[in-house]
């Protein structure tokens, strides 16, 4: 099986910053040396999230997870360690080389999007010219897109036919695996064969933030239901943290730093063309918490953008509560009633549509209003409601400056002791506070790690620990493979670098243990005594465990030869000066 190569894999961990690669996915502040932010694998309201440029590696603080910028990925992106490669590959421009000269054995993420750019091209052309595409054509001239808005959104038509497309894939040289893969076509139920996904339908292509494309949408032009399908989940792409149009909206975003999320393709692309820049469009489902973690990239603001008539119903879906833990300002913009954005422009202009989305309500003040026309506020319980239900979002927010200032808010407006509502969101906060990582509970374990972290802090100490500490007496499987690699940095160049040691590794098990070590961050000076007490913990731990095996084989023994036989091996064991740790 043709595997990527080791040069491409060292030339890419050479490439990549750390910094770099996770700044675009999370916004990062320098604290000191390092750089902080709230960590995207686990919910938190104070930011426990570290990366360290020196010896590129992250740690979190809170739920523990640890590595390099490989694993970073590979975690955020939900990709395997080959998808990883590839995906930073592509940021740093470096070639992708595989050890047996050929591409890869399986269907990887570059063969998805060669043949979604493929089936796209093929989609235009229909459009453009295909006969059987007048009705399509007509449909966006009626809902007022222009040619060149067609050709900036790559749109598209399906033919009516069950294999038009499986058939083109064939000649073009795609494999029916590849573009089953992609989503393009679907296996028959009961019996061989594939037919075409999409058929006799618009066609909206769904690219990447980077502009590559990743699925498809697709709208009947006939009375038939369902009226939208969807690309299925792939490789390349989910639904619940993609966006249409975001390849367009980023330029806006580096002025406006703001993004408005609107409900269909049509509410994006009509905007656009008539100027109004920076509207994206979920896929079918609502606004997630990985789609803030997206925007979050690019823009510090999101403006929910709802018709007046659907904002009191969006205000009462506690599914919008998922996002206020997400450190970004969301706002709500209000439309016309039964007005739609590309509604809003073909019927008033621009501009009317610039007025509603400049003018967007902070999501908390939006959201006691609904409140408050739900309830009332006429009668202490009603009021007593509207506070209980705020407060539970009030909880959301990690920003604590953020929070305090809304709880005066609301202090204010119901007319109550701010110490009130503190008391009782910290008694909420509480009941809700998530677990703290676990930390080793094996006395030998913390100790393994503590010599490791010691190693990496100072040369003169690495070499005490190898000369104390053979890597076969460590007490843990990693931590012995750990060792093994770390041994072999010092003999090679005298030192264990941080760095040089996370480049050294590639199992991604090994990486997230070696990183999580060196979050430990021991200062230099401190290295050798703390070496020393390790050391110690080591072998009073070992002696105390080879003490209770010994007991146990003791008890269990069936005679007194077997028993002489114990206590002859105990005494060797402890006339031996050197110490080999346990399991030598």
């Amino acid at each position: 099986m043709a595997l990527i190569s080791q040069e491409t894999i060292d030339e890419v961990k050479r490439a990549v910053d750390i910094i770099e690669v996770v700044s675009g996915y999370v916004t990062l502040k320098r604290a000191g040396a390092s750089y902080k932010a709230l960590c995207p694998f686990h919910e938190e309201k104070t930011p426990s999230f570290n990366v360290n440029p020196e010896r590129q590696f992250f740690h979190c603080f809170g739920c523990g997870k640890s590595g390099d910028a490989i694993s970073f990925v590979m975690s955020y992106e939900k990709a395997e360690y080959p998808d990883a490669i590839r995906i930073l590959a592509d940021k740093a421009g470096v070639a992708v080389r595989y050890a047996e000269g050929g591409g890869p054995a399986g269907i990887g993420r570059e063969d998805l999007h060669k043949v979604n750019e493929w089936a796209a091209g093929v989609f235009r052309s229909l459009l453009q010219k295909a006969p059987e595409a007048e009705a399509a054509r007509a449909f966006l001239a009626r809902r007022g897109v222009s040619d060149e808005a067609a050709e900036l959104f790559r749109l598209g038509f399906s033919m009516e036919s069950w294999d038009y497309l499986l058939s083109r894939g064939r000649r073009a040289g795609f494999d029916e695996k590849v573009l089953s893969a992609a989503g393009l076509i679907v296996e028959r139920e009961g019996r061989s064969g594939y037919y075409d996904r999409f058929r006799g339908r618009l066609v909206f292509p769904i690219l990447s933030p980077q502009g590559k494309v990743i699925a498809f949408g697709a709208r009947t032009l006939k009375d038939e239901h369902p009226k939208f399908i969807n690309s299925p989940e792939t490789a390349v792409f989910s639904k619940g943290r993609g966006f249409y149009g975001l390849h367009l909206s980023r330029e806006a975003y580096g002025e406006t730093r703001a993004a408005y999320i609107v409900e269909g393709y049509m509410d994006v692309i009509v905007p656009h063309q008539a100027g109004v820049r920076g509207l994206v469009a979920t896929l079918g489902t609502a606004l997630t918490r990985d789609h803030l973690k997206i925007l979050r990239r690019f823009v510090d603001k999101v403006v929910l953008v709802f018709d007046a008539d659907a904002a009191g119903r969006k205000a009462s879906e506690r599914g919008l509560d998922l996002l206020l833990s997400e450190n970004v300002d969301i706002f709500v913009a209000e439309l016309p009633a039964g007005l739609d954005p590309d509604d809003v422009v073909l019927k008033h202009g621009p501009d009317k549509l610039r007025e509603c989305l400049e003018k967007p309500r902070e999501i908390f003040d939006f959201l006691m209003e609904s409140l408050t026309r739900k309830h009332g506020a006429e009668t202490p319980a009603a009021k007593a409601r509207i506070v209980e239900e705020m407060l539970e979002r009030l909880g959301q927010i990690p920003d604590p400056v953020k929070q305090e200032l809304l709880v005066q808010q609301l202090a204010r407006r119901f007319n109550l002791e701010e110490r009130t509502l503190r008391g009782r969101l910290a008694r909420t906060a509480a009941a809700a506070a998530p677990a703290v990582a676990p930390l080793p509970t094996s006395a030998l374990e913390i100790a393994g790690r503590e010599l490791l972290a010691c190693a990496a802090a100072d040369p003169a100490a690495a070499a005490e620990v190898r000369h104390k500490v053979p890597a076969g007496g460590y007490p843990t499987e990693t931590l012995r493979r750990l060792a093994e690699v770390a041994y072999g940095l010092l003999e090679r160049t005298g030192a264990v670098e941080g760095r040089e040691l996370l480049r050294a590794l590639q199992d991604p098990a090994l990486v997230e243990a070696a990183a999580a070590l060196l979050a430990q961050e021991v200062p230099r000076a401190e290295a050798a005594g703390r070496v020393r007490s390790a050391v110690s913990t080591l072998e009073r731990e070992s002696a105390k465990t080879e003490l209770k095996e010994r007991q146990a084989r003791l008890r269990s023994a069936a005679d007194e030869k077997e028993v002489d036989e114990v206590l002859r091996q105990a005494m060797k064991r402890s006339r031996n000066e050197h110490w080999r740790g346990p399991g030598r």
